[in-house]
């Protein structure tokens, strides 16, 4: 699992593996209209969220592609929202050869039905 060139290449054909690290990042949520009646700047509305253990899999490094599926269908159909209208996803991105098709797969799966290639879907990991 852990990378032997030391370096995690997510989505990369000589993905060996990941990095360990660790990260830390805060959040101020407000209600809309609190937002709005303060005059704050408000850079994104949160309309729904769902969660999902991933079920059986073949390793830690293998996440389970129709569960992801579900998960993010989930998500979008409880914020009324379309595949289409997402532009960014960030991934969990294992920087292996096994984990990271399977991701793509199942966003594939969800995004990419009728996605054209002037409004492609960007990948963060």
């Amino acid at each position: 699992m852990l990378s032997i060139s030391g370096r995690c290449k997510t989505f990369d054909e000589s993905a060996d593996g990941y990095v360990r690290g660790e990260g830390c990042s805060g959040l101020v949520l407000k209600r809309l209209s609190d937002a709005t009646a303060a005059g704050d700047r408000v850079l994104a509305v949160v309309r729904g969220s769902a969660v999902n253990q991933d079920g059986r899999s073949a390793s830690q490094t293998a996440p389970n592609g129709p569960s992801q599926q579900h998960v993010i269908s989930t998500a979008l159909q409880e914020a009324q929202v379309s595949p289409l209208d997402v532009e960014y996803v960030e991934t969990h991105g294992t920087g292996t050869a096994l984990g990271d098709p399977i991701e793509v797969g199942a966003l594939k799966a969800v995004y990419g039905l009728g996605r054209s290639e002037e409004r492609p879907l960007v990948l963060g990991a």
